[in-house]
């Protein structure tokens, strides 16, 4: 069974969430993920699910409030996992993904350490560990490296993130396989920076890592986490731009195309 494909509203943020619902069905995903942000309604789960029911549309990840620009919302960083959770367990989410706490704050890894696991027992969601980047060179968050990934029962392997620290997206799937329960898939453009650029426009090899990802019979769930200011004039725009994205994924993880196809 190939792994399922979803699209992300978290670079919609400031869009609606009932008219991003919408474009992204009519780009042909029949699952989301949704990034609390400082939208009201992607905190709500009644409105997250008739936004999303609405247009036939499962929630099956929700992404916790956990970007720097989003540090104070929810409060501490435990009550943002401990909320992020409920929510995903009340909207029917598989996963719950979640971003490292920075390494001056090393109270709050001992918590999730100390607490993950029960979280995940209450709620049946998966709580799963992002890796992240270094900022203008400074290693500021705690999990970033294949070894600071590995003492997470769950995680979210995000590829433009492993471009910007220079770790092979090979490498990483093959050593955490049994770890990943989520992909975060986006080319990156090579200059040190998370671009999240559209598949096949930067400098990874994505169209061999996604049919290596099909081939290895995983069965997670893949989130397209993409730049999409260029195709905001119109909803029909947007929509056409994560239809060919989902496309292009789908001929990818069954083997059909190649890097230089696209």
């Amino acid at each position: 069974m190939a792994p399922e494909i979803l699209a992300a509203t978290g670079p919609l943020v400031l869009t609606p969430l009932p008219m991003v619902m919408r474009c992204i069905a009519k780009a042909g995903f029949s699952s989301v993920e949704v990034m609390s942000g400082f939208n009201r309604a992607t905190h709500d789960p009644g409105r997250i699910k008739s936004a999303a029911n609405a247009y036939g549309l499962d929630v099956a990840a929700i992404h916790g409030p956990f970007l720097l620009a989003q540090r104070h919302l929810m409060g501490a960083y435990s009550t943002k996992c401990i909320q992020s959770m409920r929510l995903a367990q009340k909207v029917g989410a598989k996963v719950m993904i979640a971003h490292s706490p920075f390494r001056f704050e090393p109270w709050s890894m001992r918590w999730l350490f100390n607490n993950v696991d029960r979280l995940e027992a209450e709620t049946g969601v998966f709580f799963a560990m992002e890796n992240l980047y270094p900022a203008h060179g400074v290693n500021a968050a705690a999990v970033i490296t294949i070894d600071q990934m590995r003492p997470f029962k769950h995680l979210t392997m995000d590829t433009s993130h492993a471009a910007v620290s220079g770790i092979d997206l090979f490498d990483m799937f093959d050593e955490l396989r049994d770890q990943i329960v989520h992909l975060h898939v986006a080319d990156n453009y090579g200059k040190g920076v998370d671009s999240h650029a559209p598949l096949g426009s930067g400098v990874l090899p994505l169209a061999r890592f996604l049919r290596h990802v099909g081939d290895s019979g995983w069965d997670g769930t893949i989130t397209l986490e993409l730049d999409v200011r260029a195709y905001l004039d119109t909803p029909r725009s947007l929509s056409e731009f994560l239809a060919r994205q989902r496309l292009k994924c789908e001929a990818a993880l069954a083997g059909e195309v190649t890097d230089k196809d696209w």
